[in-house]
């Protein structure tokens, strides 16, 4: 489905004036503001950017309140994931290091103190691991997609367990959260998503294109991380987002081999 002519015109001169006004904000002022000043300006931006983009956010589930530090972990769609959970929540994120290159985006994503991993790299896995876990004994929320990668939407793949650590390195609970897209009528919205050979600007423009995207999130329950290994955590985390999603175990990639998880709330 596409959005009228004047609409994605408007859209896109919008966007234009926020990509500007975001590098300006993330180089110029955010390194004179102090951290919680910078997650405040994230949400803002978060906000101001689906605003222009025509992306309605809906959540289903309690938000995790402020103050308190987290390791949210979600499944992975789009560059959008990240708007759509600062819209709702000030978080750092984890994201692939490809992403410090790309140009404009990487200087906005360095400036709101987004921690860069080397996907596939165990040694940067375990650096990454030693930040992550520091941030969240500071009290930050940091939001990880323990995927590693994007899908279409319509399939799970298996979630890597490494980072789940820091989370019970820091002696911080983790928190489920499901994504997803849709259309105005309510059918997937394939236009979210960020896969394959994808370029930013090519993503960017398809979203321009689309008519009314509606981002879905479903927030679960949290999960204490004393007493569980990471894999127990990632087993639990992953099985409550297929739920939320509704996806047949056809779309889900096998898991590792590990023990089964042992069921546990928070608190």
């Amino acid at each position: 489905m596409t959005a009228p002519l004047a609409e994605q015109l408007g859209r896109t001169a919008g966007m234009l004036r926020q990509i500007a006004r975001a590098w300006t904000g993330a180089t110029v002022i955010a390194p004179w503001l102090t951290p919680t000043d910078r997650r405040a300006a994230a949400v803002r931006l978060a906000r101001r950017t689906l605003r222009t983009l025509g992306v309605r956010v809906h959540s289903r589930g309690a938000p995790p309140a402020r103050g308190e530090p987290l390791l949210l972990v979600a499944n992975h769609v789009s560059w959008l994931d990240v708007y759509v959970l600062n819209a709702l929540l000030e978080a750092r994120f984890v994201a692939k290091a490809e992403t410090e290159t790309w140009p404009l985006v990487g200087s906005i994503t360095r400036g709101f103190d987004a921690i860069f991993i080397v996907r596939g790299s165990f040694r940067d896995a375990a650096r990454v691991r030693g930040v992550v876990a520091a941030a969240l004994g500071t009290g930050d929320r940091v939001v990880v997609f323990p995927e590693a990668t994007t899908t279409d939407g319509g399939t799970l793949r298996r979630f890597h367990p490494a980072l789940f650590q820091a989370a019970i390195d820091a002696g911080a609970p983790v928190l489920p959260v499901a994504i997803r897209y849709r259309r105005r009528d309510g059918s997937p919205a394939p236009e979210a998503a960020f896969i394959d050979d994808m370029t930013f600007a090519g993503s960017l423009a398809r979203i321009l294109r689309a008519d009314a995207l509606h981002a879905e999130l479903v927030f679960g329950t949290v999960l204490a991380s004393a007493g569980r290994t990471r894999r127990e955590l990632a087993a639990i985390a992953r099985e409550f987002v297929a739920r939320a999603l509704r996806l047949p175990a056809t779309a889900m990639e096998p898991e590792a081999r590990g023990r089964p998880p042992r069921f546990k709330r928070a608190g």
